[in-house]
């Protein structure tokens, strides 16, 4: 079933949580206040955080990803190179033209960083729809979604969360295009299919939201009992999205950037992003000051070959670069953005950066290259996501 979507509103940091929720796929999201623990993704988690990113960055590119099309807004044959996202395109009866003119219109967000704090919460959450057999937020005795992040050790000083879900997931490729498509009921909910997208269209809509920093991906840890008919996977897939500030003890709060990427061996796609297996572990990734020269954050590629090193204290209106040592590439630049956001209390926003490095092998040596970001799916009769 799919879970009703309602409008997300920010409220204030000191002030009782925000919260809403963002159907069709299915979403929750709230605002109020959040430190995460870092994990190790696995490949095809990492490969999913890759894609999100990538969706952030460009979104109208993104489409062209996922889906074919003849011409603008007419559908190809097949429909998408994926068949399960083929089926539900053509299952719900999915607007082409309604989708490329929604494309049109959205904005490209900074990069979300992996959070295994996120990731546990998330793995928590599809363990317990495999054991309820549903697809629903609600199957914790309604705990709030804050509550449920922090429950799992997540910072008590969050500012956004929000919650995607996705019970029958095909493949990683299938249950990200779902959220960024949003098919299902076109009519807010209504019986009947309509243009075959979520109105509003609130799983794309998290997945573009500006404020969230972090999120984890979870799959059910646990066995799928052959009699479940909701939650059956293959994937039983929760995204946990979340951002988080810190007091520097004068009363100053900041929501410090992290960046974020992968170093991968590009030998199985050779397609210049990252695939599952092409990850390069314990690759020492450097970031330096180019005013001093010094370092001033470091860190190492984790077993999927990710790194997600946070950038506290580093300011707007200064150069730094980023390299990988060891793989003895130039160094990148890069500068951090920064905005003030009302949660009651200001707080220092600063985005997220991404770099990732693609090492391509050549004869005699390799060359890397620097490339360069609560909803809910469900079910009707057959597959939807809320």
């Amino acid at each position: 079933m799919f879970s009703a979507i309602r409008t997300f509103v920010r409220e204030p940091l000191f002030s009782k949580m925000r919260l809403s929720l963002l159907g069709g796929l299915g979403c929750l999201l709230l605002a109020g206040q959040g430190t995460c623990v870092a994990a190790d993704p696995t490949a095809e988690q990492q490969y999913w955080l890759e894609l999100v990113n990538r969706f952030r960055s460009a979104p109208q590119a993104e489409l062209d990803n996922l889906v074919n099309m003849s011409s603008p807004g007419v559908w190809d044959t097949p429909r998408s190179d994926d068949p399960s996202i083929a089926n539900a395109l053509a299952f719900f009866g999915t607007s082409a033209a309604d989708l490329v003119a929604q494309f049109g219109s959205l904005s490209s967000a900074p990069p979300l960083a992996w959070s295994g704090v996120l990731n546990n919460s998330a793995t928590t959450y599809s363990n317990l729809m495999v054991t309820h057999d549903q697809q629903s937020h609600f199957l914790d005795g309604w705990v709030n979604i804050q509550d449920r992040l922090i429950n799992n050790g997540y910072s008590p000083n969050w500012l956004e969360a929000g919650e995607n879900l996705f019970a029958q997931t095909q493949n990683v490729t299938h249950g990200h295009a779902g959220f960024v498509i949003d098919w299902g009921d076109g009519n807010g909910g209504s019986p009947g299919f309509g243009n075959g997208i979520q109105n509003p269209a609130g799983h794309r809509n998290v997945l573009l939201n500006p404020f969230m920093k972090e999120v984890g991906i979870g799959f059910q840890s646990i066995a799928i009992p052959g009699s479940n008919v909701s939650a059956s996977g293959p994937y039983v897939a929760t995204q946990h999205f979340a951002s988080r500030y810190r007091d520097d003890g004068l009363g100053n709060l900041f929501a410090d950037a992290i960046l974020t990427g992968s170093v991968y061996q590009d030998t199985i796609a050779a397609d210049l992003f990252y695939t599952p297996g092409e990850g390069m572990a314990g690759v020492q990734v450097d970031v330096y000051s180019d005013v001093t020269g010094l370092i001033v954050a470091s860190g190492f590629t984790n077993s999927a070959g990710g790194f997600n090193i946070e950038l506290i204290g580093l300011t707007e209106g200064i150069v730094y670069w980023v390299e990988a040592p060891s793989t003895g590439m130039a160094r990148q630049f890069f500068s951090l953005d920064a905005h003030v956001e009302d949660y009651g209390a200001d707080v220092t926003y600063y985005d997220n950066v991404y770099a990732s490095f693609a090492v391509v092998p050549e004869p005699g040596g390799a060359v890397l290259c620097f490339a360069a970001a609560l909803h809910l799916l469900a079910r009707r009769t057959r597959r939807r996501h809320s």
